[in-house]
């Protein structure tokens, strides 16, 4: 068990993206959870050379379960500052997520008014094609059908044309 490390690409494929958002920064919308990945990185790094140091089995378990929380936590950091997402925003779309997945998708939910009793299930969408539907009713048509168009808006009023300069000069008449 000493020495096999079955974790390298995926540490190697975390340490690419790292470098990649060194190269294009505008990737990294939320800077402390991207140096938090990187600080994973090099824990997993350091538990790596204590590993080879130390040499004992147990020792090595604990390295490999050590670097995998690592790993895991590193990717959902790098997932988050690339994403701008903060974690509990990350916790509600999950959260939405194993909802949906619960219940097996969004589902229709019909209602019926009081008194009244629901079809039953194998009666609602009984429709083979479109020859047994119900013909489609147009309300907008009818709608536009019985009113008669809306009234146009008068033009707008003309400007008056302006005097003479001479004309104004008279001032206003007191007799």
């Amino acid at each position: 068990m000493q020495g096999v490390d079955t974790s390298a690409g995926v540490t190697t494929a975390i340490v690419a993206f790292i470098l990649a958002c060194v190269i294009f920064p505008k990737v990294v919308k939320n800077k402390p959870q991207y140096y938090g990945a990187l600080v994973a990185v090099l824990l997993i790094i350091m538990f790596g050379a204590l590993g080879r140091i130390v040499g004992n089995d147990r020792f090595w378990t604990f390295i490999h379960v050590m670097t995998a929380l690592l790993q895991a936590g590193a990717l959902v950091l790098l997932i988050l500052s690339a994403g701008g997402l903060s974690m509990k925003d990350l916790a509600g779309d999950l959260a939405d997520t194993v909802e949906v997945v619960r219940r097996g998708g969004d589902k229709e939910i019909i209602i019926p008014r009081r008194g009244e009793t629901p079809k039953p299930r194998h009666l609602r969408n009984d429709y083979d094609d479109d020859e047994d539907r119900p013909a489609r009713i147009n309300l907008d048509a009818e709608l536009r059908g019985s009113h008669p168009p809306p009234p146009v808006a008068p033009p707008p009023p003309t400007t008056p044309t302006p005097r003479a300069p001479e004309e104004d000069d008279r001032g206003i008449p007191l007799a």
